[in-house]
Order: structure tokens, then sequence, then C-alpha cells
């Protein structure tokens, strides 16, 4: 199980890493203006998807749950999106009109990141021995 932690934690840290320098890098030769901080939004991304992760694998160890992980995920998303919300209200949901290089650079890193984390969740299923 500590294998598995490291894992997430490596797999989510290289992911933020890549996205955040690869939009630093897009945005800066594209000459695009963002208005809010990249760097927190990413970061928020990634430790929700990182919970999410470490969650499940402890969640799996318990007999009485293993059954229910599939319902357990689909709140998720939901959850993570009011969470989200509220630490941002103030800073992205304030501004009017996003422009498309803030549109993008909000809704890239949240679907890799949703990639990422949908990978070890069906791989942390897939262990229970559950068909799809």
């Amino acid at each position: 199980m500590i294998k598995s932690f490291i894992v997430y934690v490596v797999s989510f840290f290289a992911l933020l890493v890549i996205v955040h320098f690869l939009q630093e890098f897009v945005i800066n030769q594209t000459n695009s203006i963002i208005r809010f901080n990249l760097w927190d939004t990413n970061l928020f991304m990634a430790i929700a998807s990182l919970m999410i992760c470490v969650h499940f694998q402890v969640f799996s160890l318990v007999n009485s749950l293993k059954t229910q992980l599939g319902f357990i995920y689909l709140p998720t998303l939901f959850i993570k999106g009011v969470l989200f919300y509220v630490a941002f209200k103030d800073t992205v949901f304030n501004i009017e009109v996003l422009n498309t290089p803030e549109r993008l650079s909000l809704v890239i890193p949240i679907l890799l990141f949703l990639v990422l984390e949908v990978f070890f969740i069906v791989k942390i299923i897939s262990k229970m021995g559950f068909k799809y």
C-alpha cells in the first residue's frame, strides 16, 4: 500500500509540474494574459485528485465498502467542483468573462488530472476482481 501511495504522489506531482510549465511556456509564447494564479489552481486539482485516490486505496481495504466504491466515487467530481468554487471564488470566479487562454488553462488541467485519477481508481477497483 505504501508503494501505491508513492506512485500516486509521484504521478500527480509529475503531471502537475509538466502541466504547469507547459502552460507557462505556451502563455509566454503567445503573450497571453492570465488573471489568476495558475500554480494555485493546478496545485488544487492535483491535491484533490491525489486525495481521492489515496482515500479510495484506504477504502478498498474495508470489506464492507468494497462493493460500494463505484457509488462512492460518483459524487467526487461534484464535491471537487464545489471545493474549487469555494477556494477560488474571489480570484477565478470574480472575473466576469474569461478569455480563451484562461478557459483553456482551467479546462485542460482539470481533464488531465481527471484522466489520471480515473486511471488509478479503475486500477483500485479492478484489483478487487470486479468486472465492468
